[in-house]
């Protein structure tokens, strides 16, 4: 039709006047279109601007409107145009109407399908950001060995290998297997609690070699040595623990166990005053930790301590 021109009534090429409205009329449209998509819908629609988009939307429909309206009536100096659309009518203003409706169902619809696809892409980018931001801040979070530890470790081998050179080898050896586990093994989401044990067991021993006077006992159900935790999950209690009972000379115990769908894990420890206290600002990065780890009832850190400076913490993990 654009070639022959909408009113060839012969089997010719048709190439007339008609045909030069017609090829001016498909690059109006296309202009309009190409408009539409590169320039309407990235700087309005996707920027949330949407009573300027649907103002310009209008107007690029009334453009197009007027162009047929122009080529309606060049056509029709030269041929004989059907009077339903050469003359101002009912028929006349229905087949605008046609055409605008069709115009703006194709916009609407083309404009859709694009917003749909950039929403997806937005929020699975956005879930990417998300995913990538909380695992950043996990591994933040992730208590790892004190730099007070490690200087302390290192001036105590130093001495330790001009006194006691066994020692002071089963303390380097000990440390090098802690600063592996940290290194390597605790950047796994999760990892089998022996294996977490056991860097707590050499963490506890390295504390020993320094404070001969320091005691502990470890209380743990066999099966729970297969089960998989985040890395490093009780170290700060841990520290917490031995922080506070080294001064005052006293045992520290640690139990692990399982009740039906929970792992427990419990620390007793001795505090330098006397208090009631639920909870513990050592524990707060802890905390924090959690709640990105597990939803709300599928753990529970509490502390319960008594007159006498005895003090338990219990950690509750749903498995």
């Amino acid at each position: 039709m654009v070639f022959r021109g909408t009113f060839v009534e012969d089997n010719s090429l048709g190439l007339n006047p008609v045909t030069g409205v017609n090829l001016i009329l498909s690059l109006i449209l296309w202009g309009i279109i190409n408009l539409h998509t590169y320039w309407l819908i990235p700087k309005y629609l996707f920027q949330g601007r949407y009573k300027a988009y649907i103002s310009f939307t209008i107007s690029l429909v009334l453009c197009m409107l007027l162009a047929l309206f122009i080529a309606t009536y060049i056509m029709g100096q030269y041929y004989t145009v059907p009077d339903n659309i050469r003359t101002f009518n009912s028929d006349f203003f229905f087949s605008l109407f046609l055409n605008a409706l069709a115009l703006i169902l194709y916009f609407f619809a083309f404009s859709f399908t694009l917003f749909l696809r950039r929403w997806v892409s937005y929020h699975q980018r956005l879930n990417e950001l998300e995913n990538s931001g909380l695992q950043t801040e996990l591994n933040h979070l992730k208590e790892q060995l004190q730099p007070d530890f490690l200087s302390k470790m290192l001036n105590k081998a130093r001495d330790l290998s001009l006194e006691d050179a066994d020692r002071a080898s089963a303390l380097i050896f000990k440390l090098s297997r802690l600063l592996r586990y940290q290194l390597y093994e605790s950047t796994h989401k999760k990892v089998l609690l022996g294996d977490d044990m056991r860097f707590m067991t050499d963490y506890l021993e390295l504390e020993k070699i320094c404070n001969p006077a320091f005691t502990y006992e470890i209380r743990m159900e066999s099966k729970v040595a297969y089960i998989q935790i985040p890395p490093l999950l009780f170290v700060p209690i841990i520290e917490y623990a031995i922080q506070e009972s080294l001064d005052l000379g006293k045992d520290i115990a640690f139990e692990l166990k399982t009740d039906k769908d929970m792992l427990l894990f419990a620390c007793t420890y001795s505090i330098k005053e006397s208090t009631s206290r639920k909870s513990l600002p050592a524990f707060t990065k802890l905390q924090h930790r959690l709640k990105l780890l597990y939803s709300k009832g599928d753990y529970l850190l509490e502390n319960r301590c008594d007159n006498q400076s005895q003090c338990v913490t219990d950690l509750k993990i749903k498995l």
